[in-house]
């Protein structure tokens, strides 16, 4: 199988997934939708596995450490500061305190992951 070929049946599989999503979602169906992505992604997998072309190379893993790492800081200094504001300006106003609380508990939660999974590769090299 060619990039290409993948390529489509990837694009097909999330036409589906969103296709199913929505149409479970208004009818209250929470369970067909994450039985659909499940299964488009270990179809996805191994349609991924007989691709007999090179999908992605060194230089492409670089970058990607690259846009996620500064994605995880914009990301964590954004939802910090706009966190903090509707933290304390939404004293008297529930849902921006709530909306607030739920920013600054996924920022935290984000950079411990981050911290986490740092320090496992971290080791994972030093053994290599």
């Amino acid at each position: 199988m060619t990039k290409k070929t993948f390529l489509i049946y990837k694009i097909i599989a999330v036409i589906t997934v969103g296709v199913i999503t929505s149409i479970s979602v208004n009818h209250g169906n929470w369970y067909l939708p994450i039985a659909s992505l499940v299964t488009a992604w270990v179809l996805l997998y191994v349609l991924g596995s007989r691709v007999k072309e090179v999908m992605a190379d060194e230089r492409d893993y670089r970058i990607a450490g690259k846009a996620s790492g500064w994605a995880m800081r914009v990301y964590s200094m954004l939802s910090v500061v706009i966190g903090l504001i509707l933290y304390i300006a939404g004293r008297g106003n529930e849902v921006l305190f709530t909306v607030g609380s739920v920013l600054l508990y996924s920022a935290g939660f984000l950079m411990i992951l981050y911290s986490v999974l740092f320090k496992i590769y971290e080791r994972k090299n030093d053994h290599d």
